[in-house]
């Protein structure tokens, strides 16, 4: 999933960029436009982590680090922001832990109750040979199935010759699709829109204001 600036809104940088052709060079609108832009990238990811969040009952440490920017060069009005897809643990959205159950509240309003669902540390290998790494989450025996149903489900194990259950972690939505929550969607694409354009009228205007000596 990735976010740009619409064509609408280039049409319009464009012709802001057009008012400035008498004051200032080419390469100092290119690139003060391409700065402009890379400033508002970056403050879009900040606001659709804000967004994020008034929408979805997620803790703020699960959406770090959630997009990946690709910058504005000077000459283009090309920026982009690509979504991470994996899909967040369910103990990223404040669980509660009942007697035999789970209650979780993933997008605020509404909440699910998973039975036979259990909170624990378990520990798994890591990518380095020889390591294991531990890992708090929200588990059940078996696998989802239909609907989201978990199926119990039992491998065998040739170390402890004897069948055990497989316990697989909850997991749900992904900042990816939780950008594309209608709310979320529109807001950030509003956000983007109009900030970048009163971006680059601001640093432009700086330009000219700082060689007339204001």
């Amino acid at each position: 999933m990735r976010i740009v600036i619409e064509e609408e809104k280039k049409g319009e940088i464009r012709r802001i960029q057009e008012r400035f052709l008498n004051r200032l060079s080419q390469k100092e609108i290119e690139k003060g436009t391409a700065a402009a832009i890379n400033q508002v990238t970056g403050r879009t990811v900040t606001r659709l982590n804000k967004v994020i969040k008034k929408e979805y009952n997620i803790d703020g440490k699960y959406l770090k680090r959630i997009a990946v920017i690709n910058k504005a060069k000077a000459g283009t009005l090309f920026s982009e922001i690509w979504l991470r897809t994996a899909p967040v643990p369910f103990i990223g959205f404040k669980p509660k832990t009942r007697k035999s159950s789970i209650s979780i509240t993933i997008k605020k309003g509404k909440t699910e109750v998973f039975r036979h669902a259990f909170v624990a540390t378990m520990k798994n290998p890591s990518k380095e040979l020889g390591k294991i790494s531990e890992h708090k989450g929200i588990w059940f025996k078996g696998v989802r199935g239909g609907e989201g149903k978990s199926i119990p489900t039992k491998n065998y194990s040739s170390k402890e010759k004897r069948y055990k259950y497989k316990i697989t972690e909850y997991k749900t939505a992904s900042p990816w699709s939780m950008s594309l929550y209608r709310p979320v969607a529109m807001e950030i694409q509003s956000y983007m829109g109009t900030e970048v354009l009163k971006r680059v009228e601001g640093i432009l205007q700086g330009k000219v204001d700082k060689i007339i000596g204001r």
